[in-house]
């Protein structure tokens, strides 16, 4: 079974995999501006900051870091010089065909069972278009599309097992680009994922549908139309995918990529596209009892016309509720499928169902208890009981349960892990002494160091509780020191200066200049991701989550700094070592200087308003 999660897949062959998103930091609102603000930091001198960082870029090897810095200044320069900035943005796209045809877009393998996206640098390039101008960015497309069917027409050596796979992360490359016209426009969004159509549809597809629907449904519906046309006759093992949709259900149920939905919380299901994808549900059962489905459809252990009976059993209670005419024509096919399968193929759909009665809760000690009976999968089954322990189970007390596992590596993630969880929902309900001593039991530096600086934004704005706040960060920093060659302790030290630039710009500058000093012991630091991985990796079992931490790489850190203090933060920058990352945190900068200029601008047209109306 393969699990698919936003940016990363989890693929395991035997016991459990659990998938889940973590805890995001909310983005910050408003732009505070500096009291005081400097002479640099004006129109004129961003822009010129912004070709200087183009022109440093030229003395990049890498495409890839070449290409980010060289979107970013595309992107700022786009409003003022929007000739130059085509320009730039064609020139990114050339390197980054350039780094794909070195890289190709396969996904790498991290730990056990954690399979890591590699970008496509040219749909990265797409995206960033696509925001600007989308004709080009559908033209920029089709040139990628077109070589890429050459490379497979000219490429005897590929399997047909790898095309398809190809073709599903083209698919999911497509539907990314489309989230990139999110909010603004959701039919340009729309248009531009039709391109995905063409391909093998999966996970992504209803999970972009569901993130449309959340901003425009009446657009989604139309979109999902089209995809229940693109795939109605596919085979069942993409057309099945499109199952969730019409029901608003929020998981896959069995297929080859599963996993769960976010459900718009406003999303109303469309009693027509419920019917009409009954109707083709109806029409593809029939054909799978007169001509075998696609070899392909046998798949989790089990045949296409099994999985075809799997979504016809799991829709029909809601059938006959919402569309009892079908209800009839509904059993039918569910028995005449049944039929057709052999007696351990019917065994294991029975085993599948779920129990008509549920086996009674068991406390967190039984399920202790029976996991210690169970030597082949006791390590899983105690992460399982330990994870699912409720508020009400005392954390020490659960905490010593772990040490029942055998396994050194996992039973320390699964420490981190579960005291990482109660911490965060002792910040949500503002138990902050028991945030603090929950997090000071985490491990993993990054892990603490994102929850004490929550811990501290949550001090903030409380005078009693501001000094928690201090106490906290100069923990982290004391932490980092101890490991200052890495980028886990890098990443820990701009936590800290970007929540210090809220109170102590002073102590911000400090620490933000030992966050460089530590960046510069670090050969090729890569803080390109701002998504922070957790992990527990057993025998045979696997646990992943991620959760975004905005204030942990430079360029965010600094723009914040820039708010209290750009000429220190401008100065700060030109230290870094990396070129690239000395590029980005200036344009960094730079944008904040460009947006300055804008509010004003904006401030003094209204002002002027103001004095015409008078």
């Amino acid at each position: 079974m393969r699990s698919l999660s936003h940016l990363w897949v989890v693929i395991l062959p035997a016991l459990c995999v659990a998938l889940t998103s973590g805890a995001r930091a909310p983005a910050q609102t408003g732009v505070q501006w500096s009291p005081e603000p400097s002479s640099l930091c004006g129109r004129d001198n961003a822009l010129a900051l912004v070709r200087q960082q183009l022109d440093a870029s030229k003395a990049l090897n890498d495409d890839a870091r070449r290409v980010a810095v060289m979107l970013r200044a595309a992107d700022l320069l786009w409003p003022y010089r929007q000739d130059e900035a085509r320009e730039v943005f064609s020139a990114a796209f050339d390197a980054a065909k350039r780094d794909f045809k070195e890289k190709g877009d396969a996904p790498r393998r991290e730990g056990l069972g954690l399979l890591v996206d590699v970008p496509d640098q040219r749909y990265v390039v797409i995206r960033a278009v696509a925001r600007r101008d989308q004709a080009w960015a559908k033209r920029l497309t089709e040139e990628v599309l077109k070589a890429d069917a050459q490379e497979a027409e000219t490429s005897k050596a590929t399997s047909a097992a790898a095309r398809e796979e190809a073709d599903l992360r083209t698919a999911a490359k497509l539907l990314e680009a489309a989230y990139a016209l999110l909010p603004a426009d959701p039919q340009g969004a729309a248009a531009f994922a039709a391109n995905s159509l063409k391909f093998p549809a999966g996970m992504p597809l209803t999970m972009f549908m569901y993130r449309l629907a959340e901003v425009d449904q009446k657009t989604a519906d139309r979109f999902y139309r089209q995809a229940l046309a693109a795939y109605g006759e596919r085979p069942a093992r993409e057309f099945l995918y499109l199952s969730a949709y019409p029901f608003g259900l929020n998981e896959t149920g069995d297929m080859p990529w599963s996993g769960g939905y976010l459900v718009p919380p406003a999303f109303a299901p469309d009693p027509a596209l419920k019917r009409l994808f009954v109707q083709t549900l109806l029409r593809r059962a029939n054909q799978a009892l007169q001509v075998p489905p696609d070899e392909g459809d046998n798949y989790n252990g089990f045949p296409g016309t099994g999985h075809i009976l799997q979504v016809l059993t799991r829709l029909e209670p809601l059938v006959r509720r919402d569309l009892p005419d079908l209800a009839g024509a509904s059993e039918q096919a569910r028995n005449n499928l049944l039929s057709s399968l052999s007696q351990p193929e019917r065994d294991a759909f029975q085993r599948s169902l779920p129990a008509q009665t549920p086996p009674a809760p068991q406390t967190f000690d039984e399920r202790v208890e029976a996991a210690e009976r169970e030597a082949s999968k006791r390590d899983y089954l105690l992460s399982e009981a330990i994870l699912d322990a409720g508020p009400a189970e005392n954390a020490e007390r659960v905490a010593a349960a772990a040490d029942k596992i055998g396994d050194a590596q996992a039973r320390a993630q699964l420490l981190d892990w579960f005291y990482f969880g109660r911490a965060q929902a002792a910040v949500k309900s503002g138990q902050l002494e028991e945030a603090t001593r929950l997090a000071s039991k985490v491990e993993e530096m990054d892990q603490r160091a994102y929850l004490y600086s929550e811990i501290a934004k949550a001090s903030l704005p409380k005078l009693e509780t501001q000094n928690q706040a201090r106490v906290l960060l100069d923990e982290i920093v004391a932490t980092a020191a101890k490991r200052p060659d890495s980028v886990v302790a890098a990443r820990a030290l701009f936590a800290a200066a970007y929540m210090y630039s809220k109170f102590d710009t002073n102590r911000a500058l400090a620490v933000m200049a030992e966050a460089v000093k530590s960046v510069n012991s670090v050969e090729a630091a890569d803080f390109s991701q701002q998504d922070i991985f957790r992990k527990i990796e057993g025998k045979n079992f696997g646990y992943y989550a991620s959760f975004r931490t905005p204030g942990f790489d430079p360029e965010n850190a600094f723009r914040e700094m820039a708010k209290v203090d750009f000429d220190g933060a401008l100065s700060l920058a030109g230290t870094l070592a990396d070129k690239a990352l000395r590029a980005r945190t200036t344009l960094a900068l730079a944008e904040f200087c460009l947006q300055r200029a804008a509010e004003q601008e904006k401030q003094e047209r209204q002002k002027a308003k103001g004095k015409g109306q008078k």
